[in-house]
């Protein structure tokens, strides 16, 4: 597996943003067979970084209602992964400026 499409975005939330700078913890979602293993090669080829900790947790899909077609959706499941790293680094990349 290409390590390279594991990781597919970064979280950006409020809580997301708050780990960031407290616990140094960056939240990413994953492709949903990826193993711990497997996403923490692909963290250390896209930030050069080594994590200390890597957390996963899958998020179950929502139900939702289409209106206009009356018919119930069924939102597809996703994996989250929270990963740790030292905190004397940052990943600037994902920094968000705040003045």
């Amino acid at each position: 597996m290409n390590t390279n499409f594991i990781v597919l975005t970064p979280i950006i939330t409020e809580k997301a943003l708050a780990e960031q700078q407290t616990l140094s913890k960056y939240s990413f979602w994953v492709i949903r067979n990826a193993t711990k293993g497997q996403i923490e090669k692909s963290f250390e080829a896209i930030f050069k970084i080594k994590p200390l900790a890597i957390n996963t947790i899958i998020v179950k899909g929502k139900n939702k209602t289409d209106w206009k077609k009356r018919k119930a959706i069924k939102k597809s499941d996703r994996k989250k992964a929270i990963v740790t790293i030292d905190k004397s680094k940052t990943i600037e990349s994902l920094k968000l400026n705040t003045k």
